[in-house]
């Protein structure tokens, strides 16, 4: 099935009859997840949970898997997870990792209406191991998975706009798409004094990064890592979700009571995925994406989210 990646995106959402094996992308083979200068011995680091109990697209159907091996090579340990958040469950981690959650299985509905991802319980508990001194790693990403995990975002104080986000001045002309937005040194868009941007040395700053679409947040009591400029807008989805709200940044990170949050406005950084074109060309999106820095931006967020930074 050959397409542009942001129709097969859509596609996929829109057309409930598309199963894994159809679709255009795919885990990129040739990515190198070792790490130069781990940040622990060999599964000496801290425990983390890839949450699978809510529909997560990306875990479920292993578009995770590069981001495991990479934090494995860090010394990290990860474990998938099915079970709901109960303060009893939540108490074997270290930093749990919430990604493309959904009400519902991906590719089954094009929008969330009434449908609950997460039981009013499993957001307090959630809250309450933050505040107790975890660490949590969120994304929202574009229509749905923006109303899908707005709830939960909202109980830390972050809200996602609905649809998804483009930006015609800041984007990757070489990629060529005014969705994917740059966050770069050179533009100004990346928050060069974070710790998470500047790394332990000069060798691990990131320089620049790109979004692919997502959502923008808001969060007023976070430090904005991916701050969007004036010229970005708010678009209606391709599965005719939204526009809905505005927001001034694709990455937010703060503390909440002795804990820390994480928040992106899109996932595919955290990936290493291919996608077919429609001109039979293949485009790599996420730590795997030539001339930025996502595989470092990767390994900086669970050391900043470890205090390891």
């Amino acid at each position: 099935m050959k397409r542009s990646v942001f129709a097969a995106l859509c596609c996929v959402v829109l057309n409930a009859t598309v199963f894994a094996a159809d679709w255009p992308m795919s885990n990129d083979p040739g990515f190198d997840t070792s790490v130069e200068n781990p940040m622990y011995g060999h599964a000496k680091g801290p425990v983390i949970l890839l949450d699978a109990a809510h529909h997560n697209f990306h875990v479920t159907e292993g578009f995770i898997e590069p981001f495991a091996e990479l934090a494995a090579s860090d010394g990290y340990k990860t474990t998938v997870g099915a079970s709901q958040f109960t303060p009893e469950f939540l108490r074997s981690f270290d930093i749990v990792m919430v990604i493309t959650a959904l009400p519902f299985e991906f590719t089954s509905k094009t929008e969330v209406t009434t449908e609950t991802t997460f039981t009013g319980s499993e957001i307090e508990a959630l809250y309450d191991w933050v505040a107790s001194g975890g660490s949590l790693l969120v994304f929202s990403e574009h229509a749905p998975f923006d109303q899908a995990i707005n709830p939960l975002l909202n109980r830390f104080g972050v809200t996602s706009s609905v649809g998804t986000i483009a930006d015609p001045v800041h984007y990757d002309k070489k990629l060529g798409r005014d969705g994917w937005v740059v966050f770069s040194q050179e533009n100004g868009l990346l928050n060069a004094d974070h710790p998470i941007v500047k790394g332990r040395d000069e060798s691990e700053t990131v320089n620049s990064v790109v979004a692919f679409g997502g959502s923008a947040l808001t969060g007023a009591d976070y430090d904005n890592i991916f701050r969007l400029s004036d010229t970005a807008e708010n678009r209606r989805h391709a599965t005719g979700v939204g526009p809905d709200g505005m927001g001034d940044s694709q990455a937010l990170a703060g503390e909440v009571g002795e804990g820390r949050i994480l928040v992106f406005g899109d996932s595919n950084g955290f990936t290493a995925m291919n996608f077919d074109q429609e001109d039979g060309s293949v485009k790599s999106l996420g730590m795997n994406t030539a001339h930025h820095d996502w595989k470092q931006m990767v390994l900086n967020s669970l050391h900043w989210l470890s205090r390891d930074l």
